[in-house]
């Protein structure tokens, strides 16, 4: 098996790298073609052992000529990668990837899968709606449909396709999470829980994490129940002078955390994780508070909602309901000792030799 990654955001998230690490150790032979547009991201997050050749094949023009994006990376690939023997193409976007998978599988017969993100679903097709028949020709052309989670599923499903191409599409379609580095699965069940409750939000400071309603909700939740509960904010963005305008006592805003062990230490502050977000793909951060056995407040119908039953590992939330959030705050005190230990148990399924696993049927079933 020779798999052909298509990988535009390589140089932005440290998920790829892990992925194809982890794929290595499955023993599966790869190559990861990076259609980059900026030179300074070359060499960016390089996956150990996993050959990867990046070009800058992506112009900042090609928003409006979007096609010229595959026009230039085809003769790249073709040229500078040895496509013998290779089985299967994985795009990892839908848009800049799939568009690159789709005209390269045209010319050779290698059959491509697509995997659907944050970008694909919340943002580009949304707002540019003159590149939603590529996305369409895009899924129609595709081996295999994958998605991070059930709700970005549903979302695509419902949402974006009618008739014959639904029924066609909802056919190839799989839900395969991302994973977590088994490094973090060092995280153990907490004690009973503290009078003060401390709630945690990670994440950048601005309208989509939406830090304003978590704090709300943290000071509602200690009104409405007379235990104290106090904000531990994370993070930093356009939103921090009116996040510290709503500091009570008690609650503390820690700055920018970069680094595993620092945000271990961090979740360590912390006996519950509310991220309200307004869209996710998945959303690592509950998956890292989880397997520190932090219990987690997610929003409903975004990536993390439905990876498990509810009040499980925590609770869904409506985004922008504060009081429901609230609520689900003084919910989650409660029979705490064993949510926190189900966290632990449950976040150990995502790591990831057991995700690689999944990828690999899934190319073996391909």
């Amino acid at each position: 098996m020779k798999i052909l990654h298509i990988c535009c955001n390589l140089a932005g998230s440290t998920v790829f790298p892990q992925l194809f690490e982890a794929l290595k150790r499955e023993g599966i032979e790869q190559t990861v073609f990076v259609p980059e547009k900026s030179a300074a991201n070359l060499g960016k997050n390089q996956p150990e052992g996993v050959k990867t050749h990046a070009a800058l094949t992506v112009h900042r023009s090609d928003a409006l000529l979007f096609f010229r994006k595959a026009q230039r990376s085809v003769p790249e690939i073709e040229r500078s990668i040895d496509l013998d023997g290779v089985t299967l193409i994985h795009a990892h976007t839908l848009f800049t990837d799939g568009s690159i998978a789709r005209r390269l599988s045209a010319r050779t017969g290698i059959p491509y899968i697509v995997t659907l993100r944050y970008s694909d679903i919340e943002v580009i097709y949304r707002y540019e709606p003159h590149l939603r028949p590529l996305a369409r020709a895009i899924l129609r052309g595709a081996s295999r449909v994958v998605f991070l989670s059930g709700a970005g599923r549903e979302k695509v499903l419902t949402g974006w396709l009618r008739g014959r191409d639904r029924a066609a599409i909802e056919g190839k379609t799989a839900v395969i999470p991302n994973g977590i580095d088994p490094a973090w699965l060092t995280g153990s069940a907490r004690g009973p829980l503290r009078e003060t409750v401390r709630v945690g939000f990670a994440g950048l400071y601005n309208r989509r994490k939406r830090p304003l309603d978590a704090i709300a909700a943290v000071h509602e939740a200690a009104d409405r129940s007379g235990r104290p509960y106090v904000f531990r904010g994370c993070g930093s963005g356009p939103l921090e002078e009116a996040l510290k305008a709503q500091l009570r006592e008690g609650d503390c805003l820690c700055g920018r955390i970069e680094g595993r062990e620092a945000m271990k230490r961090f979740y360590a502050d912390c006996d519950l994780l509310l991220v309200p977000s307004s869209a996710e793909t998945f959303g690592m951060v509950y998956l890292e508070a989880m397997s520190q056995g932090v219990p987690v407040l997610y929003t409903r119908g975004q990536g993390f909602d439905g990876q498990f039953e509810e009040g499980e590992a925590g609770f869904s939330v409506a985004c922008g309901d504060v009081g429901e959030q609230a609520t689900r705050l003084i919910d989650a005190a409660q029979d705490y000792e064993a949510r926190s230990a189900r966290c632990v148990a449950l976040a150990a399924r995502y790591a990831w030799p057991q995700v690689a696993a999944q990828w690999k049927a899934l190319y073996q079933g391909i």
